[in-house]
Formats: structure tokens, C-alpha cells, sequence
């Protein structure tokens, strides 16, 4: 179905504090997605299930296992800081909201949660080298593995991929336990597509049904004898951006975060004394902010939401013309004029002179990376090119939908061997596919 995109321009101040409805709504926004106002953050993912929630003889073991008060309380009181952004990041990338049930099976939601054979980490249980393909980095003062945001992120992002590649969420979720290459395996020795007729081993086996038994439950609590706790439908936490370097001890203390809570949301720091950049993000919760002295954030959004909370929404992108009075509007537009174009992207640009500074802070607020060279002409071909930077969590098929261009030209235009791509890899994306 095709959605309009609609994205603001950028002409008011930035907030301080960016909260995580505002982290994960910007593309809900975008695509004229209706924000979910249940109060019941249960209901709401309820709503989001789209997966097929047939009682197996496995789902139904796994319902008595999980239908345990004291363990599902267990589960909820884990997941309760994290659900709600977990939930709004799935829906405005368009997944079923039972993904969002995957942390329970891999951590009970436990950002600080580490493998039997310690070799995959956080509540999404990412292994080192899948944590690097999806941007995270990992050493020995900072393992983003554990971070809430990237790590979320990076899971979405592999889930969609995986959804690309075999056709299903069923196959999406096997081949998150137990990699893309066993599961293509299965599938070629099977003359069967459906999961449950594969050969798999018996933890990956036992794994899509697991999701399935807790979505069960979710969706009909009484049936298993459950109380659900009651989860708004808001954020629990905000994300603060230093403008100077900063120890977590010190953040901490402005912000009254206790040691515990701040293990919650700021686990993939190693140590209280690690120094956070300015490029960098702190977690604290909500009701924190009242209590947060700030000597030293900046007012900048998360680096890919481009949606500010005060900022004015453009009703009619199609129509609408670059403003030549603002630069950076002006190169916003445009860019909102080309993607919403019925050809798909236009060649149409800004009839400004900008900088290349201007381009980058343009770039930076729609969740883009552009490089200087926007519009610029392939000498070889008639063809017009847009330079793109591979940023986290971009897979060669989310880049196709970003710019409404096949998979199949990108690979061509910039003689890609297979189908990955890298961070900070750059790329030629046709204006005119």
C-alpha cells in the first residue's frame, strides 16, 4: 500500500531530552500511521499480533511452562522498562508486535543477561560478530550489545532481513536462533516452506513455539490463570545527549539515577568512570527528569528521529516547494518532495546555495547521510546519482524501500558481489531507477 511520507521542517529549537515515544514514533509519523492511544500497553500489542497462534503440541507445552504466576510476574516486572519502546519501534518498522516477545525467550528481558558459554550477550542476545554487522561496538570499556537502543535496533533490522530473505516470520525467528545459513539448509532439504516441517535442531525447534505460547498467553491471560500487571501505554525512559564528555558516576548523580536502575538502562557501560562522548547516549527514566540538573546536554534528537515534537508538519509534501529563504528546509523538502514523487524519487533538488555542512545537518535530522554531491550526474550514463552512507542497521533491502529502487539495481550500480552491505560503506543510488 503505498504511504505518503511526511516529515517536518526542521525551524524550531531542538529539545534537550529525547523520549523514547519520540524515538520510535518518527516513522508512525512519517507514513501517517495512527499513534496508538490505548492506555493498556498489553492492548496495544495485542493489537499489533499478525502471526498465526495455532496450538501446536509444542506451543501448548510451552504455554503450561510459561503460565507460571510467579514467573510471568517475573517476566513482566523484567520487561516493563523496555516493552513500550520495544513495541512502538516494531510498529513503525512495520513487524508483528509478537517479536517483541523474543527477549523473554533469550533473556527474560535482562539487558545483562550473558549466554551459558558466554558468547552472546543483552537482552536480544546478540553474538560479537552479529553485534558488529549491525553497528554495535564491542570492547572492553563499552559492549553496545547491551545497549537498549542500538541493540533493539539492530534486532528489527535483522528480523526484517531475515523475513526478506525467507518469506516468513515463522523461518524469520528460527533463523534468529539458529542462523540464516542452518535454516537455508533446512529449507533445501525439505520440499516443505512451513517451519514446523523442517528438520531443525530441537532448541530452535522449540523456539518459535515458545513465542507463540507467550503471545497465547498475552492475548487471553485469564485462559492461564494470569494477571497481567498494568504497563502504561508511555514511555519509561528519555535519552540525554552530552554537549562535553562525561563519567556515567557524574551523570548519575545529576540525574538521582540509582546503581541499580542505571545497570537497567546503561548496562553497555563496563564502568562507572567510563568517559560518554558527546556522540553518545545516557538513558534515564521519565520521572528522573524532574530531578536532572544538567550542566552540560545538547539540544539535538536522537541521531535518526527526525520527528521534533514542536516542529510543524508539512500537509501536502507533494506539492510543496523548497523554501529558498532556509537552506537546510529547503534541502529537507526537496528530499520530501522526491520520495513522496509518484516515479518514486524525482530529480527535483534545492535551488539554494548550501554547504556542505548545511547538506550533513539536513541529512543528519531526516535519518539520512547524504554526501556534498547530492544530484550530481553520472558522466557515464544519463542516469542521475544520490551518494548514500550505509548508516547502523541498514540492510540492502531497507535501503531499496528507503528510495523505492530495486535490490537488484543497487547491486548492479555499484557492482556489490552479494547481497550485504557495510556501515559507513557508501553507495550510488539512482534519482531515476
Amino acid at each position: 500500500m503505498h504511504k505518503k511520507i511526511l516529515l517536518p521542517l526542521i525551524l524550531c529549537n531542538l529539545v534537550t531530552v529525547t523520549h523514547a515515544d519520540q524515538l520510535s514514533q518518527q516513522l508512525q509519523q512519517q507514513n501517517l500511521s495512527t499513534i496508538r492511544n490505548e492506555n493498556n500497553l498489553w492492548q496495544r500489542m495485542r493489537d499489533g499480533f499478525a502471526l498465526s497462534h495455532k496450538e501446536t503440541k509444542e506451543v501448548k507445552y510451552w504455554e503450561n511452562r510459561y503460565k507460571s504466576p510467579k514467573y510471568f510476574n517475573i517476566i513482566m516486572q523484567n520487561a516493563a522498562p523496555y516493552l513500550y519502546f520495544v513495541i512502538a519501534e516494531m510498529e513503525r518498522r512495520g513487524i508483528p508486535t509478537e517479536l517483541a516477545l523474543i527477549p523473554i525467550v533469550e533473556s527474560t528481558y535482562n539487558p545483562n543477561a550473558v549466554s551459558p558459554a558466554a558468547v552472546s550477550t543483552g537482552m536480544w542476545q546478540f553474538l560479537n560478530g552479529s553485534g558488529k554487522r549491525f553497528g554495535m561496538t564491542i570492547n572492553s570499556d563499552i559492549d553496545e550489545r547491551k545497549d537498549i537502543i542500538k541493540s533493539t535496533r539492530g534486532a528489527i533490522s535483522y528480523l526484517q532481513y531475515l523475513h526478506d530473505l525467507f518469506g516468513s516470520w515463522e523461518l524469520a525467528i528460527a533463523a534468529y536462533n539458529w542462523g540464516e545459513g542452518n535454516i537455508n539448509n533446512a529449507l533445501n532439504a525439505s520440499s516443505s516452506k512451513n517451519f514446523y516441517d523442517l528438520d531443525v535442531r530441537d532448541v530452535t525447534h522449540q523456539y518459535v513455539p515458545k513465542v507463540i505460547a507467550l503471545a497465547n498467553i498475552i492475548e487471553n491471560p485469564s485462559k492461564f490463570g494470569i494477571k497481567l500487571i498494568n504497563l502504561p501505554n508511555q514511555p519509561y525512559f528519555a535519552a540525554i545527549t552530552p554537549t562535553a564528555p562525561i563519567t556515567v558516576a557524574n551523570f548519575m548523580a545529576q540525574s538521582n539515577l540509582s546503581a541499580a536502575l542505571n545497570k537497567k538502562l546503561n548496562p553497555q557501560y563496563n564502568s562507572l568512570n567510563y568517559t560518554v562522548n558527546t556522540n553518545q547516549k545516557l538513558l534515564l527514566p521519565i520521572a528522573n527528569q524532574s530531578q536532572y540538573t544538567p550542566t552540560n546536554t545538547v539540544p539535538t534528537p536522537i541521531a535518526s528521529a527526525p520527528i521534533i515534537a514542536s516542529a510543524p508538519i508539512v500537509k501536502n509534501p507533494i506539492a510543496s516547494q523548497p523554501d529558498s529563504s532556509d537552506p537546510i528546509a529547503a534541502i529537507i523538502q526537496a528530499k520530501v518532495n522526491s520520495i513522496n514523487a509518484p516515479s518514486g524519487i524525482a530529480t527535483v533538488q534545492p535551488t539554494v546555495t548550501t554547504t556542505p555542512n548545511q547538506i550533513a545537518i539536513a541529512a543528519d535530522l531526516l535519518g539520512v547521510k547524504v554526501a556534498a554531491t547530492l544530484g550530481n550526474s553520472d558522466n557515464n550514463t544519463a542516469n542521475t546519482f544520490i551518494n548514500y552512507t550505509v548508516v547502523q542497521g541498514d540492510t540492502l533491502y531497507s535501503i531499496s524501500k528507503k528510495f523505492s529502487i530495486p535490490t537488484s539495481t543497487i547491486i548492479s550500480d555499484n557492482q556489490l558481489s552479494d547481497n550485504g552491505v557495510q556501515l559507513n560503506q557508501q553507495l550510488k543510488i539512482r534519482t531515476n531507477p
